[in-house]
């Protein structure tokens, strides 16, 4: 498509090549980079501020919850949006928010405030549909996958830097210290983002409220996003939702809280550099499997230890069966639509898929306050349970 035409009937610069589309990669994928700090810098002591605030158990799930909210309302007229008018200035705009919503969370008076600032930053992760589909842009349509690996690659390592280095920080300097650096992170990669050029796309089709329609009926789309549910039912419901406080009754001091996240989110860039090689050998069916299987073990045993070392052990097992699975299943999405529609793809994909992580802690602080925090790792284990067998009732094709 003439990338951007929509109403302005502007013409995008001829997507770069050799070291120009390089170069704009690695300014991308910088982006992408402070795009997940900003989001996630924050995420291990975020529900000890809410605590800290007066937040109950309820509460901490709905203000873990709000985050889902932008995503599911908005996570598709991004993508719709993206493919009529381009994916740049989405992308910009979703930073913009981001360091926006981090200010926000570091001066919210109260729970409530919290919860309308994690609001907005939920409506800036909705902005992942644009940049995902904007790096992948600069691979030829046949290399998806490897640019989803690249890309959930640097999703992955950013969430090691911001969860890693945001226990530190907040130990040393206090929660809000977390939240103001999260913020300046947001601008600076909105910065850096307006230096790259968007790819020009051919059109293949006029865009229509069919071309919408018939993307989000594909079987192959609803049905990984199905999985990718109960995936992010788990990842919120327990790793950034209750694993915090349960490590902190089991005596973690906040530094330690952010080594145990950041243990599964290092084993999950693991999962994420083999998940290609395992598809391809096994397929993506037995990946899936693989992956649910080492994060049902790690959830069953979160239940009975009690000893921080181990906690830390199963964590990493979690995020290995995370991010195999987080990356096959977001392959198989981009790679169910043409290229000209692929960001309304991966934003149905999206919005879809942010349903399990408004479920997850929604859910598991009711839970939680009602049956004791470790029966949010037996509710998160059945969830995965169920994604494993959905991916078992017909086999996953091995390539689109």
């Amino acid at each position: 498509m003439t990338q951007a035409s929509g109403a302005s009937g502007k013409t995008a610069p001829p997507a770069p090549t050799g070291r120009s589309a390089t170069k704009y990669l690695v300014i991308v994928g910088a982006a992408t980079y402070f795009f997940w700090i900003s989001l996630y810098l924050y995420v291990p002591v975020l529900p000890l501020q809410a605590r800290e605030l007066g937040a109950n158990l309820e509460m901490v799930g709905l203000v873990i919850a709000a985050y889902a909210i932008g995503q599911i309302l908005l996570r598709i007229p991004v993508g719709v949006g993206s493919d009529i008018i381009g994916r740049k200035p989405f992308a910009v705009a979703a930073l913009v928010l981001a360091a926006l919503g981090a200010l926000w969370l570091g001066l919210a008076p109260n729970p409530w405030s919290l919860f309308a600032a994690r609001t907005l930053t939920g409506i800036a992760a909705a902005g992942w549909v644009a940049i995902s589909v904007l790096f992948a842009s600069y691979y030829s349509p046949d290399k998806s996958s490897r640019a989803m690996a690249v890309l959930m690659s640097v999703n992955t390592l950013s969430l090691v830097t911001a969860t890693f280095v945001g226990g530190i920080v907040a130990e040393y300097f206090g929660n809000l210290s977390t939240f103001y650096g999260a913020s300046g992170m947001g601008f600076a990669g909105a910065m850096l983002l307006l230096i790259a050029p968007e790819p020009r796309i051919a059109k293949t089709a006029r865009y229509s409220l069919s071309t919408l329609v018939n993307v989000i009926k594909t079987p192959l789309l609803l049905r990984v996003a199905a999985i990718a549910i109960t995936l992010q039912f788990v990842t919120f419901g327990v790793n950034f939702g209750f694993l915090p406080i349960h490590a902190e009754n089991l005596g973690a001091s906040k530094s330690e809280i952010g080594y145990i996240t950041t243990a599964g989110l290092v084993a999950s860039v693991v999962g994420t550099a083999l998940s290609a090689w395992v598809s391809s050998r096994w397929g993506p069916t037995a990946a899936i499997i693989i992956a649910a299987a080492a994060t049902l073990v790690s959830l069953v045993m979160m239940t009975i230890t009690t000893d921080l070392l181990t906690l830390t052990g199963l964590q990493a097992f979690n995020g290995f069966g995370r991010g195999m699975m987080n990356t096959v299943l977001i392959s198989m999405a981009l790679a169910s639509a043409p290229v000209a529609t692929r960001a309304t793809a991966m934003g149905s994909y999206q919005a879809l898929y942010a349903i399990g992580m408004l479920l997850g802690p929604a859910a598991s602080g009711p839970i939680a306050a009602a049956f004791g925090i470790e029966m949010v790792f037996w509710a998160a284990a059945a969830a995965t349970v169920f994604g494993g067998a959905l991916a078992l009732v017909k086999p996953l094709p091995r390539r689109q």
